[in-house]
C-alpha cells in the first residue's frame, strides 16, 4: 500500500514537472509569435513605404540623358553658336553585368564598326590581357599562386607582381583587331551602372550607325543615338571668347566635380570650361531627358521608358554686333601689317574695345598677339585679363580728380616749363622741352602736357611747384587722393564684366616715392586693362556714370523655331557710381579732347580731324622696357558723335618704336568710328 502510494505519488511529480515544461515551452512559443507579428507588422507598416521604394529602386531606376546646350546670339538676334547633331554609338551596363559578359558584348559590337586605340594606354592593354589570356598569365604567376595560397603575398603584392611580369613584350602580340575590341571594352567597363557611356561619337560613318541599330537585340546594352558639338557659324571670330566646353571623355572638371555632382551634373557631364560657357553654365546647361530603366531581379534591363523629355538650354543674346565685331578684326589685322610694315616690328599686342557709353554694352572687343616671327594670333580676353602703362590717356581723369579735391579750378592756366627738383630730378613735357608756356587746361589736354599733370599732382599734395623744390617726403595721403579719383572713372577697380578672371589692375606702394607719384598722374605708374579704359572713357562721354560692363544683353527661353524664343531676363546697364563732379567740370575736360582730335595742335588731330561724325577723345604714350630696349605703348581713347556720344572706344598697341616717328595708330580708332556709323545710316 506505501508502495502504490510513494508510485502514485512520483506520477503526480513527473506528470507536474512535464506539465511545467509545456507550458515554458508553450510560452516562449507564444512570446516568439507575439515578437514575430509585431515585427512584421513593423515591417509592413513603419517600414513597409521605404522597402517598396528600395524593391522599385532596383526594377525602376531614372537616369538622366545629356542635351545641346543652348544657343548664343548677337544683339541683332543673329546666330553666333549653335549645336550640330552626330551620330552616337552608346552602352548602358545593367546592374548585375559581368566583366565576361561585357566582354562578349565589345566582341559583338567590333563586328559592326571601327574603333579608334590611340586613346588605350598600356595598363588598359594588361587588363585586356590577363582577361582573354587566363592560361598565360596562370603559367606566368604560378610561383606566385602557390605564394597567395600559403599567405605569403597580399593580394595588393599579388596584382602589382602581374602586372609587372605582363610587359609591353606581352601586349605588344594583341593583334590590331583585338585592341579595337579592347578599346571598345575599355569604354563600356568605365561607366556606371545603368548610366549610358559613350563609346563612339566621333566619324561614325552610316554604315556603321545602320549595322549597329539593326543588331542591337544581339548586343545587350548598346544602343544608336544622337550627340551633339558646339557650331561656331563665324568660324574662329570670337570663339576663344566663348569658350570651351568639355568633351564626354573629360566630363566634369577635376578640381570641381563635387561641386557639380552636387548640382546634380554626373562625372561624364559636359560642362562649360572656361568665359562665356563657364560664366552662364546654369543658363546654357539643358534640361535632361528622363529615361526609366526596368530591370528583372538578376539587374538585367528588359524595357526602357521615357519619363520626360529634354530640351536644350537657355539661349543668349549677347550686346556684340556681329557684323562691327568683324569690321572691327579686319581692321586691327590690316592696321597690324600697316604698323610693323612703317617700323613696329617688335610690337607684340594690339587690344580694342568698342562699347556703348550709354549703358555698358560691349558691342566688339578683339585681341591680337604677334610673336616674333610676326604670326598672329587671337587675344579677345586680354581686353579684362591683361593691364598695361597707358601713358596720357588717363589725364582727363586726373583733371577732374584735380577738381573734385579742389586743388585746381575750371578754365585755371599754368606755366608748362621744364621742372627742376632737388636732387637733380627733371621733368618736362614732350610737346615743351625748355620754354615757358602758359596753357589752360583745355590746351594741357590738347597738347598732352605733362607739366600741368604734374602741378596739380602736386597741388593734391597740399604743394605748389617752386624751381629746385624738394618734393613731398610721403605721398601716402595725397596717393590716396589720387587714385581714389581714378577709381571712381573705373581705373584700377574691377569693371564688373559678366566674365571670370578679369583683373583689378596694379598698383604699386606710394609713401615715399613722389616720383612715382607724380608719374602715377600721367599713367605711367599703374597699369590698367583695356576694359577699364573703356569704361572711363564711356564714364565720360554720359557725363558721369561708371556703368557696369556687360557681355550679356538677354536670357532667352529655348525655341523649337529658329526664332528667339521669349525673353526670360533682361541684364541693362547698372550704374556702379556717379563720380564726384559738375558738370561745367565735366564738360571742361570734354572740350579739351574735342581740341585733341579736332584742333591742329591735337595730339589726335591727324588720324580723327575728318571722322564721318564728329568726334572727341585722348592719346596716349607710356614708357615700357621690352627685353632691355626703351618702347613705348600707344593708347587712344574716344567717343562719337562728340554730342550725345553712342560709341565709344579704347585702342592699345604694345611696345611700339619709341617715338619719332609717330606710327599713325589712331587710323584704327577712325576706321572703327567712320564703320559703326556707316552702319547705322
Amino acid at each position: 500500500m506505501l508502495r502504490r502510494l510513494k508510485q502514485e505519488t512520483n506520477e503526480l511529480k513527473q506528470k507536474r514537472l512535464t506539465d511545467r515544461r509545456i507550458n515554458v515551452i508553450f510560452i516562449a512559443i507564444m512570446v516568439l509569435l507575439t515578437v514575430l507579428v509585431l515585427r512584421l507588422g513593423y515591417l509592413q507598416i513603419a517600414k513597409g513605404e521605404s522597402y517598396k521604394k528600395a524593391v522599385d529602386s532596383n526594377e525602376n531606376i531614372e537616369v538622366n540623358e545629356s542635351v545641346p546646350r543652348g544657343r548664343i546670339y548677337d544683339r541683332n538676334g543673329k546666330l553666333l553658336v549653335d549645336n550640330t547633331s552626330k551620330k552616337s554609338i552608346t552602352y548602358t551596363r545593367g546592374r548585375m553585368t559581368s566583366t565576361r559578359e561585357i566582354l562578349e558584348t565589345a566582341r559583338k559590337l567590333a563586328k559592326y564598326i571601327d574603333m579608334p586605340t590611340n586613346a588605350l594606354t598600356e595598363r588598359d592593354k594588361q587588363d585586356y590581357y590577363i582577361l582573354t589570356r587566363k592560361d598565360a598569365v596562370d603559367k606566368l604567376m604560378t610561383k606566385e599562386y602557390k605564394m597567395f595560397e600559403e599567405g605569403l603575398l597580399s593580394p595588393e603584392q599579388f596584382d602589382e607582381t602581374m602586372y609587372k611580369k605582363i610587359t609591353k613584350a606581352y601586349t605588344d602580340r594583341i593583334p590590331d583587331r583585338e585592341l579595337e575590341i579592347a578599346a571598345i571594352y575599355r569604354e563600356m567597363s568605365s561607366g556606371s551602372q545603368l548610366s549610358p557611356q559613350t563609346i563612339k561619337n566621333e566619324k561614325v560613318t552610316e554604315r556603321e550607325y545602320a549595322l549597329v541599330s539593326q543588331n542591337l537585340s544581339k548586343m545587350s546594352g548598346v544602343s544608336t543615338s544622337m550627340d551633339w558639338d558646339r557650331k561656331y557659324i563665324y568660324g574662329k571670330t570670337l570663339k576663344t571668347m566663348f569658350g570651351k566646353v568639355s568633351s564626354k571623355e573629360e566630363g566634369l572638371p577635376k578640381d570641381l566635380v563635387d561641386y557639380y555632382l552636387a548640382k546634380g551634373y554626373s562625372r561624364n557631364d559636359r560642362v562649360g570650361q572656361s568665359y562665356l560657357e563657364y560664366q552662364y553654365e546654369n543658363v546654357l546647361r539643358g534640361k535632361k531627358k528622363k529615361m526609366r530603366y526596368i530591370t528583372d531581379k538578376s539587374g538585367k534591363i528588359i524595357n526602357t521608358e521615357v519619363l520626360e523629355e529634354g530640351s536644350r538650354g537657355n539661349d543668349l543674346v549677347l550686346t556684340i554686333d556681329i557684323d562691327l565685331q568683324k569690321k572691327v578684326e579686319a581692321f586691327v589685322d590690316k592696321h597690324i601689317g600697316n604698323l610693323r610694315s612703317g617700323g613696329a616690328k617688335d610690337m607684340d599686342k594690339v587690344l580694342v574695345v568698342v562699347q556703348d557709353p550709354n549703358n555698358g554694352d560691349i558691342l566688339a572687343l578683339a585681341g591680337r598677339q604677334i610673336d616674333k616671327n610676326g604670326r598672329i594670333t587671337d587675344y579677345h580676353y586680354g581686353t579684362f585679363t591683361s593691364q598695361y602703362a597707358v601713358g596720357s590717356s588717363v589725364k582727363g581723369a586726373t583733371l577732374l580728380t584735380g577738381y573734385s579735391n579742389k586743388a585746381i579750378s575750371v578754365g585755371e592756366t599754368m606755366i608748362d616749363e621744364p621742372l627742376r627738383f632737388e636732387g637733380g630730378l627733371t621733368k618736362r613735357s614732350y610737346f615743351n622741352q625748355d620754354s615757358k608756356v602758359a596753357i589752360s587746361d583745355k590746351e594741357a589736354l590738347m597738347h598732352s602736357s605733362n607739366v600741368f599733370m604734374f602741378k596739380t599732382a602736386l597741388k593734391l599734395a597740399g604743394t605748389n611747384y617752386t624751381p629746385n623744390m624738394s618734393l613731398p617726403s610721403d605721398i601716402t595721403q595725397a596717393g590716396l587722393k589720387l587714385r581714389k579719383g581714378l577709381n571712381q572713372f573705373g581705373l584700377g577697380v574691377k569693371t564688373g564684366i559678366d566674365l571670370p578672371n578679369e583683373v583689378a589692375g596694379q598698383t604699386g606702394v606710394l609713401k615715399n616715392n613722389p616720383g612715382n607719384y607724380l608719374d602715377l598722374a600721367i599713367g605711367q605708374y599703374d597699369t590698367y586693362s583695356p576694359l577699364q579704359l573703356s569704361q572711363y572713357i564711356s564714364t565720360i562721354a554720359n557725363n558721369g556714370y561708371r556703368i557696369q560692363s556687360h557681355l550679356v544683353k538677354e536670357i532667352r527661353e529655348p525655341s523649337k523655331t529658329d526664332r528667339l524664343g521669349p525673353v526670360k531676363k533682361v541684364f541693362n546697364g547698372k550704374v556702379l557710381n556717379r563720380i564726384n563732379n559738375s558738370q561745367r567740370e565735366i564738360d571742361q575736360v570734354k572740350d579739351g579732347f574735342d581740341m585733341v582730335f579736332n584742333r591742329e595742335e591735337g595730339t589726335g588731330y591727324t588720324s580723327f580731324n575728318n571722322t564721318k561724325v564728329k568726334s572727341a577723345g585722348k592719346t596716349g604714350t607710356a614708357e615700357v622696357v621690352q627685353n632691355g630696349e626703351a618702347r613705348v605703348n600707344s593708347t587712344y581713347i574716344g567717343y562719337a558723335p562728340e554730342k550725345n556720344p553712342k560709341m565709344s572706344f579704347f585702342i592699345i598697341y604694345t611696345n611700339q618704336p619709341v617715338p619719332p616717328p609717330w606710327l599713325p595708330g589712331g587710323d584704327l580708332g577712325r576706321d572703327i568710328i567712320n564703320a559703326y556709323f556707316d552702319d547705322k545710316k
